[in-house]
């Protein structure tokens, strides 16, 4: 006969898994089904801009007369430009964009924005977050992408942020995304782990729970050990920066390279709001976006994972046209966004600020940015951009 186990000695090894983090149980208890995702399956990497970066600072209309007149003291020379189109040029610390978009895997959207638009640095995060600017609402648009169109795939990990305090991106009842300070959060100590490796080795029984739990703590380990190999045995094929940005970025490509069940991915770079000194401030944040993206598009096409991977920068509002007396600039609304990535159709989508023609001091956007969602959405994870937006935008084509 079996040998069975007693109560106390069943309930003294099912407390082990409360030390496990939850997300790792309970996609430790679906890895099996984890191949149904798909070994080539399409990845977002959302890289959150914080605090409002200067588009007109970032790609810079060098050859706009106005853009000099409202910038006497901050404006970009042109001298010192990258000019990238006959309209256009990147800010000199990003010399590694422009390598980017000369490889053709770089696409710039200029004028971004929506209606009424909010300068409150938190609504209006919570409005790209949201996708939601006419009211607040709950849940963000990538959780609701996760609830309308990947509720066959069991992963609970399907959302991934590097950050300290967790986006309203992934925000919904149904939560399928976690939120990390260090990577090495997917592990825990060797006691534990000793622990779960001896339960596993206790002859199996007729207790239904038993086995349960005999089988959750094996796939939790396997999948823990996944997470820890590819964070430890997929070699980097690039330097990247000692920056936090950077190397968050460098464990996204290690697990992208793995290819854990994650689909989309959250990184922050944060301290845009130039108030003051704007200009070598500002030049060293784009001179850490850029080096980064460079590092990590690089890697990924190394890799092997660059058409399967998409790159998406968004701020939550650009700066006011004018310099302020403290040689920074204000809130203000339009912006540009970065995507980047093998599919991408590159190149300049939408056209030169319109300088002129202002809303109080402000652009005025021309594209609004859920017709991006949109697109990402449609042409790259081929989701019902409406069922998620819940309001029909035609697609921006930025995506091939």
């Amino acid at each position: 006969m079996l040998p069975r186990i007693d109560r106390r000695r069943f309930l003294s090894l099912g407390a082990l898994t409360t030390t496990v983090p939850s997300f790792l149980v309970k996609t430790g208890s679906l890895l099996a089904d984890e191949k149904s995702l798909g070994n080539r399956d399409r990845v977002l990497v959302v890289v959150q801009l914080a605090g409002g970066n200067d588009g007109l600072n970032t790609l810079v209309p060098y050859r706009d007369e106005e853009y000099y007149k409202a910038r006497p003291k901050i404006g970009v020379p042109r001298t010192q430009s990258l000019k990238i189109a006959d309209d256009f040029a990147l800010h000199p610390e990003t010399g590694e964009l422009r390598t980017l978009y000369d490889a053709g895997v770089l696409a710039i959207v200029t004028n971004v924005g929506y209606p009424n638009p909010n300068r409150s640095h938190f609504r209006a995060t919570e409005i790209w977050e949201t996708a939601y600017p006419d009211k607040p609402v709950h849940t963000g648009w990538i959780g609701r992408y996760f609830d309308a169109e990947c509720r066959g795939i069991p992963s609970p990990m399907l959302g991934l942020q590097l950050g300290e305090k967790p986006a309203m991106t992934f925000a919904h009842p149904k939560g399928r995304a976690v939120t990390l300070t260090n990577p090495s959060l997917f592990a825990w100590d060797d006691a534990t782990s000793q622990a779960m490796e001896r339960l596993n080795r206790v002859v199996p029984t007729d207790n239904p729970q038993l086995d349960f739990l005999q089988r959750t703590s094996n796939e939790t380990l396997a999948l823990s050990r996944k997470i820890q190999d590819a964070l430890k045995d997929v070699k980097s094929m690039t330097e990247y920066a000692p920056f936090n940005f950077s190397q968050s970025l460098k464990v996204v490509a290690q697990m992208i390279a793995a290819e854990v069940p994650t689909r989309v991915y959250y990184v922050s770079l944060g301290g845009f709001d130039t108030h003051t000194t704007q200009p070598r401030r500002h030049a060293g944040l784009l001179q850490e976006l850029s080096q980064g993206l460079h590092s990590f598009l690089s890697d990924l096409k190394a890799l092997g994972h660059l058409d399967r991977t998409l790159v998406m920068t968004f701020s939550e509002f650009g700066r006011r046209v004018a310099e302020n007396e403290q040689q920074g600039t204000d809130h203000g609304t339009a912006n540009v966004m970065f995507l980047a990535g093998g599919k991408v159709k590159a190149g300049i989508h939408g056209g030169r600020p319109d300088l002129v023609d202002l809303n109080d001091g402000d652009m005025k956007f021309q594209i609004d940015f859920r017709s991006v969602y949109a697109a990402v959405l449609q042409d790259w994870f081929a989701a019902d951009a409406k069922k998620v937006l819940g309001t029909e935008f035609k697609p921006l084509p930025v995506i091939g």
